[in-house]
Parts: C-alpha cells; sequence; structure tokens
C-alpha cells in the first residue's frame, strides 16, 4: 500500500499534487489537490521495518540452518543405526559359530572317546 500525504498552506496556493489512495491493489481513487508539501511514505519507511525484516530473515535462516543440520543428523542417525544393526548380525552370525564349533567339539570327543574306550 502506498499513502501520498500532502499539507496545502497559503505559502504556495497554485502547487497542485496528485493524491493516490490504493486499497487491496485494486480500488484506487486519485483526487487533484494545492499542496505545498509532498511527502511518499511507504511501509519502508515505519519505524523498525528493516529491523523487523531483517529479524525474521535472520529467523528464518536459522530455522533453515537448524533444518539442515536436523535433517544431516537424522541421515547420521540412520547410517549408524544400519551400522549397528550389521554389527549386530555380524556378532550374532560368530556367537552361533562359536556354539556350532563347541557342539561339533564335544562330538567329536564323545566320538573319540567311544572309539578309544
Amino acid at each position: 500500500m502506498v499513502y501520498f500525504y500532502f499539507v496545502s498552506s497559503v505559502k504556495n496556493p497554485n502547487c497542485i499534487c496528485f493524491l493516490t489512495i490504493t486499497v487491496n491493489k485494486t480500488h484506487s481513487l486519485t483526487r487533484l489537490r494545492k499542496c505545498s508539501f509532498f511527502e511518499w511514505k511507504d511501509d519502508e519507511q515505519t519505524d523498525g521495518y528493516y529491523k523487523n525484516l531483517l529479524y525474521s530473515l535472520k529467523h528464518k535462516l536459522d530455522a533453515k540452518d537448524e533444518l539442515s543440520e536436523m535433517n544431516k543428523l537424522r541421515r547420521r542417525i540412520a547410517e549408524v543405526e544400519f551400522l549397528l544393526s550389521q554389527e549386530q548380525y555380524k556378532v550374532a552370525k560368530s556367537e552361533k559359530e562359536v556354539h556350532d564349533g563347541r557342539k561339533a567339539i564335544g562330538r567329536y570327543r564323545m566320538i573319540v572317546s567311544l572309539l578309544f574306550a
């Protein structure tokens, strides 16, 4: 929204300025007025506009950084969980091989003791 502010005075009554009021980007009203002072005021000129804009942009950037960090951490967690499951599988497989080996040794001992007894 753009606002035009006019101050009329008796100093220069022949000054003619246009007053345009835009509402919702669809309706506009233009009038001729006599004025001696012209001031264009945008939303950007309000106090703290750029400070608030900078703060909101920094906040969005931090949120994106946090989001990217979270995504990196999620990927790393998924990798570690996969590696942990692989390690657990290998340990279980090794324990089974040890258990099967002990069973085989026990069988061989029993066979040897039966043969030489």
